[in-house]
């Protein structure tokens, strides 16, 4: 029997944003299994990725307190003519000035240079958020695939049940005499194989496991095993009108434009020659008295006005805006072949399960029912029983590939108008038909 539940990722967006899930994604709690919001919750709070980012946050943000703080003054002590050559001794005709230099910023620097600071936190913030999203899009996936696995376990429990229920049928025919030994000999080598199947799928099951345990650093000894929905939304969150402009990549690329511009203002700025005012007193030693003394300093901008530097920051301006473009047409092919993706593999399980499956189970049964009666063959009935698991394995797999399809539209399609509310869980199905 397989549990009719299904997941969504939900991205958690530390700069204010709340966290989301889709509709068509609620995981169901069962005591001592892991439901898709327990598995985010152990990835956020545990993953080295998410700690590295909010690091990276907290130094963007002392990067702004240190981008608006003043220049320090200068105090300057200077001794003249303390030693006369061919003179008298030291100090006869010493004279000594105190005084205290400060540079004015011109320009409006320090603004440019807290409005560049603040944008490269937001950059950060983005980056945090982007993580998040790629973070929620793999436990999604993996979440997915031991589902699926859990599924594909199901399915070759089934067919060992259905080979073991043929073998004892045959074996009560060779008993009373009705059919060859050979039959029976098959139908155990049947059985042997499916079990084998069955412990394959087993091995991979757990490691499906581990790969989702993987996220948080932990093994499939942390959990029974998960509850979800097992099939493919119909509308995911942005299979209508695309969302892109909320993905969290494209939402980075615009944060990098909006750095990238505050640094070519902060370099135009920077050409701007700074002045440098000073105040002090001088003691006069021959003559016993003191002096007022002040000045001021400006270079004279013949040869360094930052050219070079403005040229950068504006080149590194036009890239990032040429990144951004780019971005956008990745991420509009990616969706438009996640769509073609989950169309196909929604037409194909919708298939399967209302004609394809019903009439393949009708056919084990009947010929099941024929081979007790002498109609058929052995050969017959285990041709239907392959032919039958082999149809549930594409149920399986299609449900597996439209889950994958959707998580990647939620990734790169955020629509907010259809993640407000989640859908209660449903129950149980076996594949191809109900409970």
């Amino acid at each position: 029997m397989i549990l009719r539940s299904f997941l969504l990722p939900i991205l958690v967006l530390l700069c204010g944003c709340p966290f989301h899930a889709a509709p068509w994604i609620l995981a169901q709690e069962a005591s001592g299994r892991l439901t898709l919001p327990d598995a985010l919750s152990r990835v956020f709070a545990r993953h080295p990725e998410l700690a590295v980012s909010e690091l990276e946050i907290q130094a963007a943000s002392a990067r702004i307190l240190q981008a608006g703080l003043r220049p320090n003054p200068v105090f300057t002590n200077e001794y003249e003519d303390f030693a006369a050559i061919g003179g008298s001794g030291l100090f006869p005709y010493t004279e000594s000035t105190f005084q205290v230099s400060q540079l004015l910023e011109l320009g409006g620097k320090r603004t440019l240079r807290v409005r560049s600071a603040e944008m490269e936190l937001g950059v950060a913030g983005r980056e945090l958020d982007m993580r998040k999203a790629e973070l929620t899009a793999a436990t999604g996936f993996a979440f997915a695939d031991v589902l699926a696995a859990q599924e594909r376990g199901r399915n070759l429990q089934e067919l060992s049940r259905l080979v073991r229920q043929a073998l004892e049928t045959v074996a009560a025919r060779v008993a009373a005499g009705k059919v060859s030994p050979i039959e029976e000999m098959r139908a155990t080598v049947a059985l042997a194989s499916a079990r084998l199947e069955e412990d394959r799928q087993r091995m991979a099951t757990a490691a499906a496991r581990d790969r989702l345990a993987a996220l948080w650093g932990g093994s499939q000894l942390d959990f029974d095993g998960i509850s979800g929905r097992f099939e493919i939304p119909p509308s995911p969150a942005g299979s209508g009108q695309p969302c892109l402009d909320r993905n969290p990549e494209l939402r980075l690329a615009d944060a990098a434009i909006e750095s990238r511009r505050a640094t070519l203002a902060l370099e135009q700025a920077q050409k701007k020659p700074d002045l440098i005012v000073s105040a002090g007193f001088r003691c006069l030693n021959e003559r016993g008295a003191a002096a007022w003394v002040a000045g001021i300093s400006l270079p004279l901008n013949f040869f360094d006005k930052r050219q070079g530097a403005i040229a950068e920051a504006r080149i590194r301006l036009n890239k990032s805006e040429t990144e951004k473009r780019a971005i956008e047409w990745r991420l509009r092919a990616a969706l438009t072949q996640a769509r073609h993706d989950h169309e196909t593999a929604l037409l194909e399980a919708q298939e399967l399960t209302r004609t394809v499956l019903p009439a393949a189970r009708e056919a084990v049964a009947s010929l099941d029912e024929g081979y007790r009666l002498g109609e058929f063959d052995y050969l017959d009935v285990l041709d239907a029983q392959r032919t039958y698991a082999e149809l549930q394995r594409r149920y399986i797999e299609a449900v597996a590939a439209g889950l994958r399809a959707a998580i990647e539209i939620e990734r790169l399609a955020r629509c907010d108008s259809s993640m407000s509310v989640m859908m209660p869980a449903t129950g149980a199905k076996e594949i191809g038909h109900e409970k």
